[in-house]
């Protein structure tokens, strides 16, 4: 996704000149320096794509990590933070801004199914795959639906909540950045007949403070890294320095959240605990520890906290059986090519990589079938769907199904509460004296529940580990990482916190929303 996004801004960004509003910057100085006298404390939100205990694990061990290292020397680290379902940084931002799951802010996946438009969303997954889908389509998807559209308006993002209480806010290279502040971008003539865009300008609503590459960019001194071949900001670099650079301009929000994109992108191609490639995160967390006039001076007027967005599960290196062909699986019904209309087909099919969605279109086809069909390939893992307001859930290899719905007597470790009829052994759990003991899969009955109901009847199939599942346009990367699915190696992750006080007690994502407002209480 984040190539995609660099090639969305490639295109449409290279030769424009993107501006904010004057309102949104100007006032921020004096407005920070009236809350920094009644609070004194800030908080910063480093999410580092990919990032798993294993690969820090080793790069602590080799000394090779000295930022992240002061930071936990100093805090405190957990490795089992859970993500939200599917395992997509895009949904997970999601959740992470809003405090809600997929059902409630309406961010499905990078890839979903919009029956009112009978379209397939997506915000970016190959360079094939949106030059058939329609690249006029995907960028206007990323770049001003996604945050100004389909992030539900019900739901209340952490910029805007904060707002309310009089704070400052900032979001650098996040895809997923709703606040309450107007930004325009601005699109050269040129590009506009290009892309056959309405308007030379896209509105959109952000924090106090926000960065996205090239595109948006806060008032600052001095250059930061936003050329081409710095791919145009959307890196850890960039991120790192206008951090650095809002820091020693008096410009710091009182809550800052970045992205650091970079080591996913070689996760997928070099495997997930490639330390060679995550060492140089380190860097740009000193980068931003450096603004200051020294480490213990950035923790003292700083709360840092750093996390992953996701784990990775590493695929098999074999060319031939780490795709899994979903087309052939569901033969002989049909699957619309991405050049035409998804309801062409029998089956619609959105590919979120380790796990997929998919719609039927067909009225002599059930989900029943279409799983059983699904489950003769011996690397598919789970399929799921809901029928008479219950999940039924199946899993390769064992007999019989296991039916869940919310409520009952059986309690898990996030104070849920769940009704389970059948097999358990599908979800990998035990239960002892009606509390819920998850293995493999932490958090699966919410996390299928919540992703079955984010939109229309639906069908969700995923992957064992190891395996990704292919589709045309979908990327497929031998012998290296990828996540969207299940399993705990795509869904958990690690936070690092900054002090040995205030802790996140339940680590999952939807409740770091309710965690990060401790902090301003």
């Amino acid at each position: 996704m984040k190539q995609l996004a660099l090639f969305i801004l490639v295109i449409f960004i290279s030769l424009c000149g993107c501006q904010d509003e004057k309102t949104d910057q100007h006032s921020l100085s004096h407005q920070q320096n009236k809350v920094t006298q009644n609070n004194g404390h800030n908080v910063i939100v480093i999410l580092i794509d990919s990032m798993t205990e294993k690969v820090m694990d080793k790069g602590l061990k080799e000394g090779r990590l000295p930022a992240l290292q002061y930071l936990i020397d100093h805090g405190t680290v957990f490795h089992d933070l859970v993500a939200p379902f599917p395992s997509m940084s895009v949904t997970i931002e999601s959740t992470l801004l809003t405090g809600d799951s997929p059902d409630k802010h309406s961010i499905p996946g990078l890839n979903w199914y919009d029956e009112t438009s009978d379209s397939l969303i997506s915000y970016g997954d190959s360079i094939s795959s949106m030059w058939k889908l329609g690249r006029n389509d995907v960028i206007d998807h990323t770049l001003s639906k996604l945050n100004n559209e389909h992030l539900n308006k019900n739901s209340t993002t952490i910029y805007e909540s904060l707002k309310q209480k009089g704070l400052t806010t900032g979001s650098i290279n996040m895809l997923v950045y709703r606040g309450d502040i107007s930004h325009t971008l601005t699109v050269p003539a040129p590009f506009k007949t290009i892309l056959q865009l309405e308007s030379e300008t896209i509105k959109t609503k952000g924090p106090d403070i926000l960065a996205f590459g090239k595109a948006i960019q806060p008032e600052i001194k001095g250059d930061v890294p936003d050329g081409i071949t710095e791919r145009l900001g959307l890196t850890d670099r960039y991120s790192a320095e206008v951090i650095a650079q809002l820091i020693k301009d008096g410009q710091q929000p009182n809550f800052l959240m970045t992205f650091f994109p970079d080591f996913d992108k070689l996760a997928h191609h070099h495997g997930p605990y490639a330390i060679d490639h995550f060492s140089k995160v380190d860097h740009n967390v000193q980068t931003i520890l450096n603004a200051y006039e020294s480490w213990e001076e950035a923790l003292s007027k700083n709360t840092f906290i750093v996390l992953g967005d996701h784990g990775q599960s590493e695929l098999i290196d074999n060319k031939e059986a780490v795709g899994i062909d979903l087309e052939s699986l569901i033969s002989p019904y049909s699957v619309a090519s991405l050049f035409e209309s998804p309801s062409s087909g029998d089956i619609i099919i959105a590919n979120n990589h380790r796990m997929a969605y998919l719609y039927l279109n067909n009225e002599e086809l059930t989900f029943f079938r279409v799983g059983e069909q699904l489950l003769q390939d011996d690397r598919i893992e789970h399929i799921a769907w809901i029928e008479n307001d219950e999940v039924v859930l199946q899993k390769q290899g064992l007999d019989g199904y296991l039916r869940f719905k919310e409520g009952g007597v059986l309690q898990d470790d996030y104070d849920q509460n769940w009704t389970l009829n059948g097999n358990r052994n599908i979800a990998h759990i035990s239960i002892t004296d009606n509390y819920i003991n998850y293995n493999d899969y932490p958090d699966i009955f919410h996390q299928l529940d919540s992703a079955l109901k984010s939109h229309n009847n639906t069908l969700i199939v995923t992957a064992k580990p190891g395996y990704t599942l292919k589709t045309e346009g979908a990327p497929v990367h031998v012998g290296g990482g990828e996540h969207g699915g299940l399993h705990k190696t795509d869904t958990l992750t690690s936070i690092i916190v900054s002090n040995k006080k205030n802790l996140p007690e339940k680590r999952r994502m939807i409740d770091l929303f309710d965690y990060f407002h401790t902090f301003f209480n």
